[in-house]
């Protein structure tokens, strides 16, 4: 009987000790929405593009013992993961700095939100209304105007932006009756007055890019003087923008990427009639048969400038042979089995029939070049050979061609930080007690 006393209480006194903690976790579990009363600040000051300054002050009634900021920028993404940083408390004004220098900047027009995690000296948890921003590049006095999903920003020369505004939205207009490609989501269009006015609001951009897309936002960037508006600014604006139109067609988050000579030459479809440049790369092309092979396309482009032209050339040339050949649904199903993650030659093979060699010797038969000898193609490396990692982001845009022309892809990355929730040891010491109990009763 004593034994069976003991035996009861040690249980109970091992439950106090298990639930005791479990209360103070479930507190912690559920916090409470600080009250706009005892928040004095909650701001966010933004020296754009190097720095975004966090400032938090309370009620100095509340003693602040632990505070955890999160913050994220809204974004495209196969996976949301907002960051969390510890924050140093030091009286009741928490303040933290996010050194965009460090990482990137998100372009102009990203929004921002942010919330705090505050614990008091009673371990009572308490959560800030979530704050929003939107990054804005106050150097410059904006104008904005907009048709349909299209929203286009500008503050130099009153005419660019309605004749800037118009292009795009052909180039639109084009994508979605040739191609059977429509935007899915909103654009946000930002015209800079010149390439170096631009590149101040990016860092980390090459020196002789006039463009930039953010495909995770949904933003462009363009350089353009005003005089210059007219002939490139507009078919500037339709490749960048067709960049972003393919990627949402063929947006994937199992590693499917497209070729260069697709994103390109798709690119340089949207821009309309081909310029002067284009037809006389394709007829010097044409007359001394030095097309480069259309595999060797599939990844970056030359970076010497004639040859570039002409890879540029070549993949819109390729891509009116497709449309032209085989209508617009073939090359809709190419862009989504591409982006379910299917090889390059695969793709081809299921839509067209082809790989990427056969489709090399079929445009050239279009346009009357004499066929290429091909050597044999090099069995591919096993999968299972090689360890992989699968990306979370879509397809990436590759450049187009430089200043005055030019786009490449500087998105801020985001540092996630993580945590793992710990199991309590009481459960297993119950365990040992029943075990115990159980083998001194045999």
């Amino acid at each position: 009987m004593l034994l069976r006393r003991v035996s009861i209480l040690s249980l109970l006194l091992l439950m106090i000790y298990w639930l005791k903690p479990a209360t103070a976790d479930a507190q912690n579990a559920n916090p409470i929405t600080l009250s706009e009363e005892r928040i004095i600040t909650n701001d966010a000051s933004v020296d754009y593009p190097t720095k975004v300054h966090f400032r938090l002050e309370v009620d100095p009634a509340l003693t602040i013992v632990d505070a955890v900021l999160t913050y994220d920028v809204e974004q495209i993404s196969c996976l949301d993961v907002s960051t969390q940083v510890p924050v140093e408390v030091d009286g009741p004004v928490i303040e933290w700095e996010w050194p965009m220098i460090r990482s990137g900047n998100p372009p102009p027009g990203a929004d921002l939100w942010w919330e705090w995690t505050l614990t008091d000296d009673q371990g009572q948890t308490y959560t800030t209304p979530r704050q929003n921003l939107k990054f804005t590049d106050d150097r410059f006095s904006w104008q904005t105007i907009s048709e349909g999903d299209v929203i286009l920003h500008w503050y130099d020369g009153e005419e660019v932006g309605p004749l800037l505004l118009e292009s795009a939205v052909a180039g639109l207009a084009l994508l979605e009756e040739d191609l059977g490609i429509e935007l899915q989501e909103d654009v946000e269009l930002y015209i800079y007055g010149g390439s170096d006015d631009m590149r101040d609001a990016v860092l980390y951009i090459q020196d002789w890019a006039g463009a930039v897309a953010f495909p995770e936002y949904n933003i462009i960037l363009v350089g353009v003087p005003f005089h210059l508006a007219e002939d490139w600014g507009r078919s500037t604006i339709r490749h960048e923008l067709a960049h972003l139109v393919v990627g949402q067609y063929g947006r994937s988050c199992v590693g499917g990427r497209r070729p260069t000579w697709l994103e390109e030459g798709l690119a340089m479809y949207a821009e309309g009639e081909p310029s002067t440049d284009v037809t006389t790369d394709l007829d010097q092309g044409i007359k001394e048969n030095s097309f480069a092979p259309l595999r060797s396309l599939n990844g970056p482009f030359p970076a010497q400038d004639d040859e570039a032209g002409s890879a540029y050339s070549q993949s819109y040339s390729t891509i009116k042979y497709l449309r032209e050949a085989y209508g617009q649904e073939k090359l809709q199903t190419l862009l989504l089995l591409l982006a379910q993650g299917e090889s390059y030659d695969d793709a081809l093979e299921q839509t067209y029939g082809m790989n990427v060699d056969g489709l090399e010797q079929d445009w050239r038969m279009w346009i009357d070049v004499p066929a290429r000898q091909i050597p044999p193609t090099p069995i591919p490396l096993s999968a299972s050979g090689v360890p992989t990692v699968v990306p979370l982001a879509g397809p990436a845009t590759v450049p187009t061609p430089h200043a005055p022309a030019g786009q490449s892809e500087n998105p801020a990355p985001v540092e996630p930080t993580s945590g793992l929730c710990g199991l309590g040891l009481v459960p297993l010491l119950l365990v040992g007690f029943f075990a115990w109990r159980k083998k001194g009763i045999t």
